[in-house]
């Protein structure tokens, strides 16, 4: 009779500890689950708004490359590449000091940024949707959903239903990124799944491996409940018929 209290006391112990690491974690398991369901239902192509822009190809295929021998600086730079560079040619050139410029490939002189006026025309030109272009600004500081880019950068927002923006650098005039309502739907689901909600990038942080253990502590113990309301007395019950036929 002993025994039986004592193992009474031990699977409601054991139900309580489930019941309060299933509250810790339940919210949190809820928008995990939630997270992969928008995370696999909606194509990482189309969040990176790569069905929204036509690239340009990598260098105008009329051009001519014979002004190359012209240009006196050449041994000034670590490497040199032609580019497409809004539909014209020009030159890639990386210095010793791992910076790059973009160079008029008939004289070597450094091409200046590109204007708001031509960010636009570029972005128009390469935009595949059905919006028209709302607004062109030159940002001073960049948002935090493009915050890896570097240089000068023009945003072209198009009035499309997702709201679209083209990130454009104006030293080589070439559309960086492309960002939407979609995408931060889908990187705010990304932020909850990985718990890093000021970056957005480190899915190795505390809070993620804290609610992770716990979750694993919540699926344990809800297995050996199972075992314990389920399978034990079902296994005790066939002991006991083998012993009776015995």
């Amino acid at each position: 009779m002993k025994l039986k209290r004592k193992r009474l006391i031990g699977f409601n112990g054991l139900r309580n500890v489930h019941k309060w690491l299933g509250f810790l974690v339940g919210v949190q398991v809820l928008l995990w689950v939630t997270g992969g369901v928008v995370m696999s239902a909606i194509p990482i192509e189309m969040v990176r708004g790569n069905h929204l822009i036509e690239r340009l190809p990598s260098t105008p295929g009329s051009s001519s490359v014979s002004t190359l021998s012209d240009i006196n600086v050449l041994t000034e730079w670590q490497s040199l590449e032609w580019i497409n560079r809004a539909g014209t040619l020009a030159l890639k050139v990386k210095s010793f000091d791992a910076e790059f410029q973009f160079l008029d490939p008939e004289t070597g002189i450094a091409l200046k940024p590109i204007s708001i006026v031509e960010a636009r025309r570029i972005a128009q030109s390469q935009y595949t949707g059905s919006g028209k272009v709302s607004n062109v600004k030159l940002l001073e500081k960049l948002p935090q959903e493009v915050g890896h880019l570097n240089g000068q950068i023009a945003r072209v927002s198009f009035d499309d239903w997702i709201n679209t923006d083209f990130y454009i650098a104006t030293d080589s005039a070439e559309v960086l990124s492309v960002r939407s309502d979609l995408w931060r739907f889908y990187d705010f689901f990304w932020m909850l799944h990985i718990m890093d909600y000021e970056y957005r990038e480190n899915f190795n942080n505390w809070l993620v491996i804290s609610a992770a253990s716990v979750s694993l502590l919540f699926s344990a113990s809800g297995m050996l409940l199972l075992y314990m309301t389920l399978l034990r007395p079902k296994a005790k019950k066939y002991l006991r018929k083998l012993m009776a036929d015995s």
